[in-house]
Protein backbone atom coordinates (compact mmCIF):
# COMPACT_ATOMS: atom_id res chain seq x y z
CA UNK A 1 0.00 0.00 0.00
CA UNK A 2 0.97 3.61 -0.75
CA UNK A 3 1.50 6.25 2.24
CA UNK A 4 -1.56 8.00 1.18
CA UNK A 5 -3.26 4.73 1.11
CA UNK A 6 -2.17 3.56 4.31
CA UNK A 7 -3.02 7.03 6.02
CA UNK A 8 -6.50 6.83 4.50
CA UNK A 9 -6.96 3.12 5.86
CA UNK A 10 -5.89 4.90 9.29
CA UNK A 11 -8.19 7.77 9.58
CA UNK A 12 -11.16 5.51 8.79
CA UNK A 13 -10.00 3.51 11.28
CA UNK A 14 -10.12 5.93 13.37
CA UNK A 15 -13.71 7.18 12.46
CA UNK A 16 -15.20 3.94 12.71
CA UNK A 17 -18.02 3.11 15.23
CA UNK A 18 -18.54 -0.12 15.27
CA UNK A 19 -16.98 -3.43 14.67
CA UNK A 20 -19.07 -4.40 11.46
CA UNK A 21 -17.20 -0.96 9.95
CA UNK A 22 -13.70 -1.81 10.82
CA UNK A 23 -13.79 -5.08 9.87
CA UNK A 24 -15.35 -4.03 6.17
CA UNK A 25 -12.10 -2.40 6.46
CA UNK A 26 -9.59 -4.44 6.77
CA UNK A 27 -11.49 -7.15 4.45
CA UNK A 28 -11.13 -4.79 2.14
CA UNK A 29 -7.33 -3.87 2.09
CA UNK A 30 -7.36 -7.84 2.30
CA UNK A 31 -5.93 -7.92 5.81
CA UNK A 32 -8.72 -9.90 7.64
CA UNK A 33 -8.60 -13.19 6.28
CA UNK A 34 -5.11 -13.64 5.97
CA UNK A 35 -3.46 -15.31 8.52
CA UNK A 36 -0.02 -14.18 7.59
CA UNK A 37 -0.38 -10.27 8.71
CA UNK A 38 -1.40 -11.02 11.79
CA UNK A 39 0.81 -11.67 15.03
CA UNK A 40 0.73 -13.30 18.03
CA UNK A 41 0.32 -10.14 20.67
CA UNK A 42 3.40 -10.38 22.94
CA UNK A 43 4.97 -12.92 20.81
CA UNK A 44 3.05 -15.52 22.77
CA UNK A 45 0.38 -17.63 21.36
CA UNK A 46 -0.55 -18.37 24.84
CA UNK A 47 -0.89 -14.90 25.40
CA UNK A 48 -4.92 -14.91 26.81
CA UNK A 49 -4.02 -16.92 29.93
CA UNK A 50 -2.12 -13.54 31.12
CA UNK A 51 -4.99 -10.79 28.85
CA UNK A 52 -7.81 -12.70 30.28
CA UNK A 53 -6.94 -12.63 33.54
CA UNK A 54 -7.43 -9.07 34.09
CA UNK A 55 -9.85 -6.53 35.63
CA UNK A 56 -13.01 -7.65 36.03
CA UNK A 57 -15.00 -4.53 35.53
CA UNK A 58 -14.70 -2.31 32.41
CA UNK A 59 -14.21 0.67 34.21
CA UNK A 60 -11.33 -0.39 36.03
CA UNK A 61 -9.72 -1.95 32.65
CA UNK A 62 -10.58 1.56 31.12
CA UNK A 63 -8.63 3.22 33.96
CA UNK A 64 -5.49 1.14 33.57
CA UNK A 65 -5.53 2.82 29.98
CA UNK A 66 -5.92 6.60 31.23
CA UNK A 67 -3.31 5.51 33.70
CA UNK A 68 -0.85 4.28 31.31
CA UNK A 69 -1.09 7.89 29.65
CA UNK A 70 -0.26 9.58 32.61
CA UNK A 71 3.21 7.52 32.59
CA UNK A 72 3.86 8.32 28.51
CA UNK A 73 3.31 12.29 29.51
CA UNK A 74 5.34 12.01 32.58
CA UNK A 75 7.92 9.86 30.46
CA UNK A 76 7.87 12.59 27.70
CA UNK A 77 8.73 15.26 29.63
CA UNK A 78 11.93 13.10 31.14
CA UNK A 79 13.01 11.99 27.81
CA UNK A 80 12.94 15.28 25.76
CA UNK A 81 14.88 17.03 29.28
CA UNK A 82 17.49 14.39 28.53
CA UNK A 83 16.81 12.82 31.41
CA UNK A 84 17.79 9.05 32.11
CA UNK A 85 14.31 7.67 33.74
CA UNK A 86 16.08 4.76 35.48
CA UNK A 87 19.43 7.02 36.62
CA UNK A 88 19.81 9.01 39.58
CA UNK A 89 18.69 12.80 38.48
CA UNK A 90 15.15 11.49 37.55
CA UNK A 91 12.40 12.15 39.80
CA UNK A 92 11.88 9.49 42.52
CA UNK A 93 8.06 10.10 42.70
CA UNK A 94 5.46 10.27 40.61
CA UNK A 95 4.52 13.83 42.82
CA UNK A 96 7.93 14.89 42.07
CA UNK A 97 7.81 13.95 38.40
CA UNK A 98 4.97 16.33 37.97
CA UNK A 99 6.56 19.09 40.42
CA UNK A 100 9.82 19.07 37.99
CA UNK A 101 7.82 18.76 34.95
CA UNK A 102 4.86 20.94 35.03
CA UNK A 103 5.37 23.39 37.94
CA UNK A 104 7.41 26.78 37.81
CA UNK A 105 8.48 26.66 41.35
CA UNK A 106 8.87 22.85 41.92
CA UNK A 107 9.95 23.53 45.45
CA UNK A 108 7.35 24.72 46.39
CA UNK A 109 5.39 22.82 49.38
CA UNK A 110 2.27 22.64 47.26
CA UNK A 111 4.08 21.64 44.08
CA UNK A 112 2.78 18.54 42.14
CA UNK A 113 -0.64 18.61 44.03
CA UNK A 114 -3.11 19.65 40.77
CA UNK A 115 -5.63 20.02 43.92
CA UNK A 116 -3.47 23.33 44.69
CA UNK A 117 -3.71 24.07 40.54
CA UNK A 118 -6.11 26.97 39.19
CA UNK A 119 -8.84 25.54 36.76
CA UNK A 120 -7.23 27.24 34.32
CA UNK A 121 -4.07 25.41 34.68
CA UNK A 122 -5.65 22.12 34.73
CA UNK A 123 -7.67 22.51 31.88
CA UNK A 124 -4.36 23.34 29.89
CA UNK A 125 -2.63 20.49 31.26
CA UNK A 126 -5.17 17.94 30.70
CA UNK A 127 -5.34 18.55 27.04
CA UNK A 128 -3.02 16.45 26.92
CA UNK A 129 -4.54 13.36 27.46
CA UNK A 130 -7.81 12.84 26.66
CA UNK A 131 -10.79 10.57 26.09
CA UNK A 132 -13.44 10.83 24.08
CA UNK A 133 -16.58 8.97 23.79
CA UNK A 134 -18.24 8.47 20.59
CA UNK A 135 -20.69 5.94 18.41
CA UNK A 136 -23.64 4.21 19.91
CA UNK A 137 -25.97 5.84 22.34
CA UNK A 138 -27.70 3.84 25.50
CA UNK A 139 -30.76 2.60 23.41
CA UNK A 140 -28.09 2.02 20.22
CA UNK A 141 -25.60 -0.39 21.93
CA UNK A 142 -22.29 0.31 23.29
CA UNK A 143 -19.97 3.30 22.75
CA UNK A 144 -16.47 3.45 21.82
CA UNK A 145 -13.83 5.64 23.42
CA UNK A 146 -10.64 7.05 22.65
CA UNK A 147 -7.66 7.50 25.09
CA UNK A 148 -5.22 10.20 23.54
CA UNK A 149 -1.90 11.74 24.86
CA UNK A 150 1.00 13.53 23.87
CA UNK A 151 3.24 11.19 25.52
CA UNK A 152 6.66 10.10 24.66
CA UNK A 153 4.82 8.16 21.38
CA UNK A 154 6.48 4.51 20.55
CA UNK A 155 8.37 4.67 16.67
CA UNK A 156 6.84 1.53 14.17
CA UNK A 157 9.25 -0.73 14.92
CA UNK A 158 9.26 0.07 18.89
CA UNK A 159 5.81 -1.02 18.94
CA UNK A 160 5.95 -4.86 19.60
CA UNK A 161 8.25 -4.27 22.19
CA UNK A 162 6.05 -1.81 24.17
CA UNK A 163 2.32 -0.43 23.33
CA UNK A 164 2.08 -4.26 21.97
CA UNK A 165 4.30 -6.40 24.35
CA UNK A 166 3.45 -8.54 27.31
CA UNK A 167 5.28 -9.30 30.51
CA UNK A 168 8.27 -7.00 29.68
CA UNK A 169 10.18 -5.13 32.17
CA UNK A 170 9.71 -1.94 30.27
CA UNK A 171 8.78 0.59 33.56
CA UNK A 172 10.00 -1.90 36.45
CA UNK A 173 13.21 0.35 37.55
CA UNK A 174 11.70 3.86 36.27
CA UNK A 175 10.16 5.36 40.05
CA UNK A 176 8.09 8.10 38.68
CA UNK A 177 5.43 5.74 37.21
CA UNK A 178 2.63 4.10 37.96
CA UNK A 179 2.84 0.68 35.29
CA UNK A 180 5.40 -1.91 36.56
CA UNK A 181 3.73 -5.27 34.92
CA UNK A 182 3.41 -4.52 31.37
CA UNK A 183 -0.20 -6.12 31.32
CA UNK A 184 -2.80 -3.84 32.79
CA UNK A 185 -3.55 -2.25 29.45
CA UNK A 186 -4.53 -5.72 28.10
CA UNK A 187 -7.61 -5.89 30.75
CA UNK A 188 -9.46 -3.61 28.45
CA UNK A 189 -9.56 -5.71 25.52
CA UNK A 190 -12.48 -8.51 27.01
CA UNK A 191 -14.76 -5.33 27.02
CA UNK A 192 -14.03 -4.41 23.46
CA UNK A 193 -17.84 -5.93 21.27
CA UNK A 194 -17.42 -9.44 20.29
CA UNK A 195 -14.02 -9.64 18.34
CA UNK A 196 -12.20 -7.21 21.09
CA UNK A 197 -11.01 -5.07 18.52
CA UNK A 198 -8.52 -1.91 19.51
CA UNK A 199 -7.11 0.35 17.23
CA UNK A 200 -3.70 1.92 18.42
CA UNK A 201 -1.97 4.60 16.23
CA UNK A 202 1.80 6.42 17.59
CA UNK A 203 4.20 8.19 16.43
CA UNK A 204 7.63 8.98 19.05
CA UNK A 205 8.26 12.57 19.92
CA UNK A 206 10.75 14.04 17.32
CA UNK A 207 12.63 15.89 20.11
CA UNK A 208 13.20 12.76 22.01
CA UNK A 209 14.46 11.02 18.35
CA UNK A 210 16.83 14.50 17.78
CA UNK A 211 17.86 13.14 14.17
CA UNK A 212 19.11 10.13 15.95
CA UNK A 213 17.19 7.22 13.98
CA UNK A 214 17.75 3.68 14.41
CA UNK A 215 15.47 2.81 11.54
CA UNK A 216 14.08 4.75 8.62
CA UNK A 217 10.75 4.54 10.19
CA UNK A 218 11.70 6.23 13.43
CA UNK A 219 9.52 9.19 12.34
CA UNK A 220 6.31 8.01 10.87
CA UNK A 221 3.16 6.86 12.16
CA UNK A 222 2.64 3.38 13.37
CA UNK A 223 -0.64 2.00 13.26
CA UNK A 224 -1.83 -1.51 13.74
CA UNK A 225 -5.62 -2.94 15.31
CA UNK A 226 -5.89 -5.51 17.69
CA UNK A 227 -8.50 -8.32 17.93
CA UNK A 228 -9.47 -11.92 19.59
CA UNK A 229 -9.00 -14.87 17.35
CA UNK A 230 -11.67 -18.18 18.87
CA UNK A 231 -10.25 -20.72 20.11
CA UNK A 232 -9.76 -23.43 16.82
CA UNK A 233 -7.25 -25.95 14.79
CA UNK A 234 -6.96 -27.83 18.46
CA UNK A 235 -6.32 -24.70 20.60
CA UNK A 236 -7.94 -24.75 23.65
CA UNK A 237 -7.83 -20.83 24.27
CA UNK A 238 -8.46 -17.88 22.21
CA UNK A 239 -5.56 -15.80 21.23
CA UNK A 240 -4.62 -12.18 20.50
CA UNK A 241 -2.86 -10.84 17.55
CA UNK A 242 -2.88 -7.58 16.12
CA UNK A 243 -2.48 -6.45 12.27
CA UNK A 244 1.17 -6.86 10.98
CA UNK A 245 1.81 -6.99 7.55
CA UNK A 246 4.65 -4.82 7.04
CA UNK A 247 7.03 -7.65 5.26
CA UNK A 248 4.42 -10.75 5.58
CA UNK A 249 5.69 -12.32 2.78
CA UNK A 250 9.29 -12.94 4.32
CA UNK A 251 8.19 -13.54 7.58
CA UNK A 252 4.32 -14.43 7.92
CA UNK A 253 2.98 -13.89 11.49
CA UNK A 254 6.02 -12.25 12.47
CA UNK A 255 5.69 -8.57 10.18
CA UNK A 256 5.97 -5.39 11.12
CA UNK A 257 3.15 -2.71 11.49
CA UNK A 258 1.36 -0.38 9.10
CA UNK A 259 3.54 3.05 9.22
CA UNK A 260 3.01 6.07 7.08
CA UNK A 261 4.38 9.71 6.76
CA UNK A 262 2.06 12.72 8.41
CA UNK A 263 3.68 15.83 9.82
CA UNK A 264 0.56 15.73 12.25
CA UNK A 265 -2.51 13.87 12.80
CA UNK A 266 -6.00 14.53 13.88
CA UNK A 267 -5.95 12.49 17.23
CA UNK A 268 -7.53 14.79 19.71
CA UNK A 269 -10.57 15.76 20.25
CA UNK A 270 -12.28 19.26 20.42
CA UNK A 271 -15.23 20.44 21.76
CA UNK A 272 -18.03 17.65 20.82
CA UNK A 273 -15.75 17.21 17.62
CA UNK A 274 -13.62 13.68 18.38
CA UNK A 275 -10.83 13.79 15.45
CA UNK A 276 -10.17 17.47 15.51
CA UNK A 277 -7.26 18.94 17.10
CA UNK A 278 -4.03 17.76 15.51
CA UNK A 279 -0.86 16.57 17.02
CA UNK A 280 3.14 15.89 15.65
CA UNK A 281 3.18 12.73 17.94
CA UNK A 282 1.58 11.13 20.67
CA UNK A 283 -0.76 7.82 21.05
CA UNK A 284 -4.31 7.73 20.09
CA UNK A 285 -6.32 3.93 21.40
CA UNK A 286 -9.58 3.22 20.07
CA UNK A 287 -11.84 0.86 22.14
CA UNK A 288 -14.64 -0.42 19.98
CA UNK A 289 -17.77 -1.28 21.22
CA UNK A 290 -16.76 -1.04 24.85
CA UNK A 291 -19.29 -2.99 27.20
CA UNK A 292 -19.65 0.40 29.21
CA UNK A 293 -22.36 -2.03 32.18
CA UNK A 294 -23.37 0.46 34.29
CA UNK A 295 -22.13 4.15 32.82
CA UNK A 296 -23.75 3.93 29.51
CA UNK A 297 -25.13 7.27 29.51
CA UNK A 298 -23.80 10.78 28.78
CA UNK A 299 -20.06 10.26 30.56
CA UNK A 300 -20.23 13.94 32.05
CA UNK A 301 -23.56 13.73 34.08
CA UNK A 302 -24.74 11.99 37.11
CA UNK A 303 -23.96 7.81 37.36
CA UNK A 304 -21.85 8.63 34.13
CA UNK A 305 -18.55 7.78 33.24
CA UNK A 306 -16.67 10.84 35.06
CA UNK A 307 -18.36 9.55 38.63
CA UNK A 308 -16.70 5.90 38.08
CA UNK A 309 -13.17 7.90 36.90
CA UNK A 310 -13.31 10.08 39.80
CA UNK A 311 -13.44 7.22 42.49
CA UNK A 312 -11.17 5.17 40.89
CA UNK A 313 -8.25 8.00 40.48
CA UNK A 314 -8.98 9.97 43.72
CA UNK A 315 -5.79 11.34 43.49
CA UNK A 316 -5.04 11.51 39.60
CA UNK A 317 -1.57 12.83 39.17
CA UNK A 318 -2.59 14.60 35.80
CA UNK A 319 -5.57 15.98 35.46
CA UNK A 320 -7.56 14.37 31.78
CA UNK A 321 -10.18 16.14 29.91
CA UNK A 322 -13.07 13.51 29.19
CA UNK A 323 -15.40 14.62 25.93
CA UNK A 324 -19.00 13.48 25.31
CA UNK A 325 -18.68 13.17 21.13
CA UNK A 326 -21.99 11.19 20.56
CA UNK A 327 -24.72 12.66 18.66
CA UNK A 328 -28.35 13.51 20.16
CA UNK A 329 -27.53 14.73 23.73
CA UNK A 330 -28.19 17.89 25.33
CA UNK A 331 -26.16 19.63 27.45
CA UNK A 332 -24.51 22.86 28.86
CA UNK A 333 -20.67 21.66 28.55
CA UNK A 334 -19.66 18.20 26.56
CA UNK A 335 -16.11 18.55 27.82
CA UNK A 336 -14.87 18.60 31.41
CA UNK A 337 -11.72 17.99 33.50
CA UNK A 338 -11.42 14.89 35.56
CA UNK A 339 -9.12 15.43 38.80
CA UNK A 340 -10.74 12.66 40.95
CA UNK A 341 -12.75 12.53 43.86
CA UNK A 342 -10.63 13.96 46.14
CA UNK A 343 -10.03 17.26 44.26
CA UNK A 344 -13.12 17.49 43.47
CA UNK A 345 -14.54 17.18 47.53
CA UNK A 346 -11.59 19.52 48.32
CA UNK A 347 -13.56 21.78 45.92
CA UNK A 348 -17.08 21.27 47.24
CA UNK A 349 -16.39 20.28 50.74
CA UNK A 350 -18.70 23.37 52.33
CA UNK A 351 -21.77 22.42 50.64
CA UNK A 352 -21.42 18.14 50.60
CA UNK A 353 -19.07 17.61 53.85
CA UNK A 354 -19.92 17.27 57.61
CA UNK A 355 -16.84 17.24 57.83
CA UNK A 356 -13.42 15.12 56.82
CA UNK A 357 -10.92 14.16 58.94
CA UNK A 358 -7.17 12.01 57.91
CA UNK A 359 -6.16 9.26 60.21
CA UNK A 360 -1.62 8.08 60.09
CA UNK A 361 -1.96 4.32 60.56
CA UNK A 362 0.64 2.05 61.25
CA UNK A 363 -0.41 -2.04 60.42
CA UNK A 364 2.75 -4.44 60.44
CA UNK A 365 5.34 -1.63 60.78
CA UNK A 366 3.44 -0.18 57.41
CA UNK A 367 2.58 3.29 57.51
CA UNK A 368 -0.85 4.42 55.50
CA UNK A 369 -2.92 7.54 55.76
CA UNK A 370 -6.78 7.02 56.04
CA UNK A 371 -9.36 10.09 55.09
CA UNK A 372 -12.79 9.85 56.14
CA UNK A 373 -15.24 11.66 54.26
CA UNK A 374 -18.40 12.54 56.33
CA UNK A 375 -21.29 13.50 54.07
CA UNK A 376 -24.44 15.60 54.63
CA UNK A 377 -27.63 13.93 54.72
CA UNK A 378 -28.18 12.04 50.56
CA UNK A 379 -24.92 14.13 49.00
CA UNK A 380 -22.53 10.25 49.46
CA UNK A 381 -24.38 9.26 46.56
CA UNK A 382 -23.35 11.76 44.30
CA UNK A 383 -19.22 10.50 44.92
CA UNK A 384 -19.76 6.81 45.72
CA UNK A 385 -21.89 3.57 45.12
CA UNK A 386 -21.61 0.62 46.60
CA UNK A 387 -17.61 1.37 47.76
CA UNK A 388 -17.90 2.44 51.96
CA UNK A 389 -13.39 1.84 51.80
CA UNK A 390 -10.86 2.45 48.91
CA UNK A 391 -7.36 1.39 49.14
CA UNK A 392 -5.36 3.64 46.53
CA UNK A 393 -1.60 3.64 45.75
CA UNK A 394 -0.26 6.93 43.82
CA UNK A 395 -3.99 8.28 43.40
CA UNK A 396 -4.99 5.51 41.95
CA UNK A 397 -7.80 2.67 43.55
CA UNK A 398 -6.37 -0.88 43.81
CA UNK A 399 -9.29 -2.18 45.63
CA UNK A 400 -11.99 -1.56 48.33
CA UNK A 401 -14.53 -2.87 51.05
CA UNK A 402 -18.06 -2.50 50.52
CA UNK A 403 -19.81 0.30 52.03
CA UNK A 404 -21.53 -2.69 54.06
CA UNK A 405 -18.41 -2.95 56.44
CA UNK A 406 -19.94 0.68 58.78
CA UNK A 407 -22.49 -1.84 59.63
CA UNK A 408 -20.61 -4.23 61.67
CA UNK A 409 -22.41 -4.12 64.79
CA UNK A 410 -19.09 -3.23 66.46
CA UNK A 411 -18.71 0.19 65.07
CA UNK A 412 -21.66 1.46 65.98
CA UNK A 413 -22.40 3.43 62.98
CA UNK A 414 -25.45 2.41 61.51
CA UNK A 415 -26.75 5.87 61.09
CA UNK A 416 -24.06 6.81 59.02
CA UNK A 417 -23.52 3.59 56.41
CA UNK A 418 -24.77 6.02 53.57
CA UNK A 419 -22.97 8.64 54.88
CA UNK A 420 -19.29 7.64 54.88
CA UNK A 421 -16.31 6.73 52.65
CA UNK A 422 -13.25 6.14 53.46
CA UNK A 423 -9.80 6.54 51.41
CA UNK A 424 -6.59 4.85 52.59
CA UNK A 425 -3.50 5.68 50.96
CA UNK A 426 -1.35 3.01 50.55
CA UNK A 427 1.38 4.71 48.66
CA UNK A 428 4.60 4.18 51.51
CA UNK A 429 3.83 0.44 51.55
CA UNK A 430 6.57 -1.41 50.71
CA UNK A 431 7.12 -3.36 47.84
CA UNK A 432 6.48 -6.71 49.60
CA UNK A 433 3.62 -5.58 51.25
CA UNK A 434 1.69 -4.24 48.27
CA UNK A 435 2.50 -7.67 46.43
CA UNK A 436 0.56 -9.19 49.51
CA UNK A 437 -2.38 -6.94 49.73
CA UNK A 438 -3.08 -6.31 46.15
CA UNK A 439 -3.84 -8.41 43.02
CA UNK A 440 -1.77 -7.68 40.17
CA UNK A 441 -4.37 -6.42 38.46
CA UNK A 442 -4.69 -3.60 40.86
CA UNK A 443 -8.57 -3.78 40.84
CA UNK A 444 -9.25 -6.09 43.89
CA UNK A 445 -7.44 -6.92 47.49
CA UNK A 446 -5.74 -10.09 48.23
CA UNK A 447 -6.40 -12.45 51.20
CA UNK A 448 -3.79 -13.13 54.01
CA UNK A 449 -2.89 -11.64 56.97
CA UNK A 450 -2.14 -8.30 55.88
CA UNK A 451 -5.32 -7.37 55.06
CA UNK A 452 -7.05 -9.02 58.45
CA UNK A 453 -4.79 -6.76 60.17
CA UNK A 454 -6.01 -3.21 58.16
CA UNK A 455 -9.24 -4.53 58.63
CA UNK A 456 -8.98 -4.50 62.35
CA UNK A 457 -7.53 -1.10 62.61
CA UNK A 458 -9.67 0.39 60.53
CA UNK A 459 -12.74 -1.26 62.59
CA UNK A 460 -10.83 0.55 65.70
CA UNK A 461 -10.26 3.94 64.08
CA UNK A 462 -13.60 4.38 62.86
CA UNK A 463 -15.44 2.82 66.62
CA UNK A 464 -12.94 5.60 68.26
CA UNK A 465 -13.05 8.52 66.01
CA UNK A 466 -14.86 11.20 67.95
CA UNK A 467 -16.70 13.06 65.28
CA UNK A 468 -18.07 10.33 63.69
CA UNK A 469 -19.68 9.50 67.40
CA UNK A 470 -20.73 12.90 67.35
CA UNK A 471 -22.12 12.71 64.09
CA UNK A 472 -23.90 9.47 64.81
CA UNK A 473 -25.55 10.95 68.05
CA UNK A 474 -26.76 13.70 66.16
CA UNK A 475 -28.34 11.68 62.96
CA UNK A 476 -29.87 9.27 65.84
CA UNK A 477 -31.30 12.34 67.84
CA UNK A 478 -32.49 14.10 65.04
CA UNK A 479 -34.36 10.39 63.81
CA UNK A 480 -36.01 10.34 66.87
CA UNK A 481 -37.24 13.73 66.99
CA UNK A 482 -38.87 13.59 63.49
CA UNK A 483 -40.79 10.45 64.87
CA UNK A 484 -41.67 12.20 67.71
CA UNK A 485 -42.79 15.06 65.81
CA UNK A 486 -44.89 12.72 63.28
CA UNK A 487 -46.07 11.24 66.56
CA UNK A 488 -47.44 14.31 68.12
CA UNK A 489 -51.05 14.74 66.19
CA UNK A 490 -52.00 11.54 67.43
CA UNK A 491 -51.02 12.30 71.10
CA UNK A 492 -53.00 15.46 70.87
CA UNK A 493 -55.89 13.30 69.86
CA UNK A 494 -55.60 11.09 72.73
CA UNK A 495 -54.97 13.90 75.42
CA UNK A 496 -58.57 15.29 74.63
CA UNK A 497 -60.03 11.80 74.37
CA UNK A 498 -58.98 11.07 77.91
CA UNK A 499 -60.06 14.85 79.02
CA UNK A 500 -63.29 14.07 77.74
CA UNK A 501 -64.25 10.51 79.02
CA UNK A 502 -63.37 9.84 82.89
CA UNK A 503 -63.82 6.46 82.60
CA UNK A 504 -61.38 5.56 79.50
CA UNK A 505 -58.74 7.99 81.68
CA UNK A 506 -59.49 5.68 84.60
CA UNK A 507 -58.87 2.36 82.32
CA UNK A 508 -55.18 3.32 81.90
CA UNK A 509 -52.40 3.24 84.12
CA UNK A 510 -50.73 6.43 85.13
CA UNK A 511 -47.81 6.63 82.91
CA UNK A 512 -44.54 8.88 82.25
CA UNK A 513 -42.09 10.33 79.67
CA UNK A 514 -38.94 9.05 79.22
CA UNK A 515 -36.29 11.61 80.17
CA UNK A 516 -34.33 12.50 76.63
CA UNK A 517 -31.13 10.85 76.15
CA UNK A 518 -29.89 13.57 73.88
CA UNK A 519 -28.50 17.16 74.40
CA UNK A 520 -31.57 19.54 75.51
CA UNK A 521 -31.72 22.52 72.62
CA UNK A 522 -30.36 24.93 75.12
CA UNK A 523 -27.20 23.19 75.74
CA UNK A 524 -26.67 22.51 71.77
CA UNK A 525 -27.57 26.10 71.10
CA UNK A 526 -25.02 27.43 73.30
CA UNK A 527 -22.02 24.81 71.75
CA UNK A 528 -19.76 26.38 69.78
CA UNK A 529 -18.39 24.62 66.65
CA UNK A 530 -14.45 23.38 67.09
CA UNK A 531 -12.90 25.80 64.53
CA UNK A 532 -8.74 24.68 64.69
CA UNK A 533 -5.98 26.81 63.85
CA UNK A 534 -3.38 26.77 61.45
CA UNK A 535 -1.02 25.93 64.10
CA UNK A 536 -0.82 24.13 67.14
CA UNK A 537 -0.97 27.43 70.05
CA UNK A 538 -0.72 23.75 72.69
CA UNK A 539 -0.17 19.45 72.07
CA UNK A 540 -0.53 17.67 76.01
CA UNK A 541 -2.06 14.52 76.91
CA UNK A 542 -5.71 15.05 77.53
CA UNK A 543 -6.83 16.56 81.07
CA UNK A 544 -3.08 17.33 82.62
CA UNK A 545 -0.56 20.16 82.36
CA UNK A 546 2.68 20.67 81.14
CA UNK A 547 5.15 18.77 83.13
CA UNK A 548 2.73 16.22 84.50
CA UNK A 549 3.71 12.38 83.91
CA UNK A 550 1.02 9.74 82.58
CA UNK A 551 1.79 5.99 84.02
CA UNK A 552 -0.64 3.32 82.09
CA UNK A 553 0.26 -0.14 81.51
CA UNK A 554 0.23 -2.02 78.04
CA UNK A 555 -0.42 -5.72 77.87
CA UNK A 556 2.49 -7.31 74.97
CA UNK A 557 0.02 -6.70 71.37
CA UNK A 558 -2.71 -4.99 72.69
CA UNK A 559 -3.33 -1.86 72.35
CA UNK A 560 -3.41 1.19 74.54
CA UNK A 561 -4.96 4.62 73.67
CA UNK A 562 -3.73 7.83 75.05
CA UNK A 563 -5.62 11.30 74.48
CA UNK A 564 -3.66 14.22 73.48
CA UNK A 565 -5.40 17.67 73.19
CA UNK A 566 -4.65 20.33 70.66
CA UNK A 567 -6.31 23.45 69.18
CA UNK A 568 -5.33 22.78 65.35
CA UNK A 569 -7.31 21.43 62.73
CA UNK A 570 -7.83 18.06 62.00
CA UNK A 571 -5.63 17.38 59.25
CA UNK A 572 -2.80 18.50 60.98
CA UNK A 573 -0.55 15.01 61.04
CA UNK A 574 -1.89 14.23 57.47
CA UNK A 575 -2.02 17.10 54.94
CA UNK A 576 0.37 17.76 52.16
CA UNK A 577 2.12 20.73 53.39
CA UNK A 578 3.08 22.90 56.62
Amino acid sequence: MSNAQVRGLCLSLMKADTEKEVIQLLQDAGYWNNPAAWRYYGDRESNYNTIGSQQSRPEAALVEKLVNSVDARLMNECLVRGIDPEGPSAPRTIREAVARFFEENPNSPTAGLIREWLDSKRTEVARGITLAATGARPSEGNPCFTISDCGEGQTPEMMPDTLLSLDKTIKLRIPFVQGKFNMGGTGALRFCGRHNLQFVLSRRNPAIINGNRAHPSDSQWGLTLVRREDPSGGRRNSVYTYLAPASMEDNPGRGGVLRFSADTMPIFPDGRKAYARESKWGTMIKLYEYSATGFRSQILLKRGLLDRLDLLMPDVALPIRLHECRRGYRAHSFDTTLTGIGVRLEDDKAKNLEFSSSCPMSVAGEQMTATIYAFKKGKAETYRRNEGIIFTVNGQTHGHFPAGFFRRPKLGLDYLHDSILVVVDCSKLSGRAREDLFMNSRDRLSGGELRVEIESALENMLKQHRGLRELTQRRQREGIEDKLQDSKPLEDMLESLLKQSPTLSALFLQGKRISNPFKTRVVRAEEVPFKGKRYPTYFKIKGREYGTELHRDCHINMRCRIEFETDVVNDYFSRDVD
